[in-house]
């Protein structure tokens, strides 16, 4: 008897959905508020190459350009793994203040961050690929001047990203 209703729960345990273990909750940090906001259906987009007046609120959309046609204001750090990719940046304005900022990424791609002429160097990163809608995360040390955010390597022609202090 014991045997039948260990199998039977076995059974229904592979038949159901696994909601909450889908990687989602294995980031090296919560990324609840990164998925709420890439799940949101008004995200805001704008086009590579475009200058942003202000930080994004929220998730912004990127549309990239074919890997051969995108620009970018230094090259990127890391060569694109897939053949046919796409890629872009985007120019913030000044950051508030100095400190350690997030970005998040919904999809598999190469980040570089550039601030005064230089790459930002990580301070932290954590990345997923069994989390629907969110690839990856990374930790920048900046400081309270202007970024460029440039993503190369993405197999789609948009990219969901935030970008906000850590709190």
């Amino acid at each position: 008897m014991l045997r039948s209703v260990l199998a039977a729960a076995a059974l229904i345990s592979l038949l159901e959905p696994a909601a909450a273990d889908d990687g989602c909750a294995k980031f090296a940090w919560s990324l609840a508020r990164e998925r709420a906001a890439f799940a949101a259906a008004d995200k805001p987009a704008t086009a590579a190459g475009e200058t942003l007046s202000a930080l994004p609120a929220a998730a912004l959309v990127i549309r990239l350009q074919p890997g051969a046609q995108a620009t970018f204001v230094m090259p990127p750090e890391r060569k694109p793994r897939i053949e046919q990719w796409h890629g872009g940046m985007v120019r913030l304005p000044a950051l508030p203040k100095p400190g350690i900022y997030q970005i998040t990424l919904s999809e598999d791609a190469w980040i570089d961050v550039i601030q005064n002429g230089r790459y930002a160097r990580s301070v932290g990163s954590t990345g997923r690929s069994d989390c629907p809608g969110v690839r990856k995360s990374v930790r920048l040390d900046l400081d309270a001047s202007p970024v460029v955010l440039q993503v190369s390597g993405v197999a789609p022609d948009t990219i969901a990203v935030t970008f906000a202090a850590v709190e």
